[in-house]
């Protein structure tokens, strides 16, 4: 009886061992597959705002174009900053 209940324990605490070990080794994996996905989304994040700033200087170029003909002109030009100031001031 008394060999039974030893055999029972020590398998006991090799299945908990083993399990504890599993669970540490599968946390690893996931913590490992977490970190490769954020570094993934900041190359993302990073590629789209340099993507972004490129098309916000094309479309910058693409007004300064079009701010040459006459009729567009009127609405596309700069405005100074003296001008911006003018009117009634509080």
């Amino acid at each position: 009886m008394e060999t039974t209940l030893i055999f029972a324990q020590t398998v006991f605490y090799l299945t908990v061992s083993l399990a504890a070990i599993a669970i540490g080794i599968f946390s690893v994996i996931i913590m490992c597959q977490v970190i490769r996905l954020v570094r993934e989304i900041k190359k993302i994040s990073s590629n789209l705002n340099y993507a972004s700033s490129e098309v916000a200087e094309r479309i910058k170029n693409i007004i300064d174009r079009f701010s040459v003909w006459p009729i567009l002109s009127f609405f596309l030009k700069k405005r100074s900053a003296a001008h911006e100031s003018k009117g009634r001031e509080k």
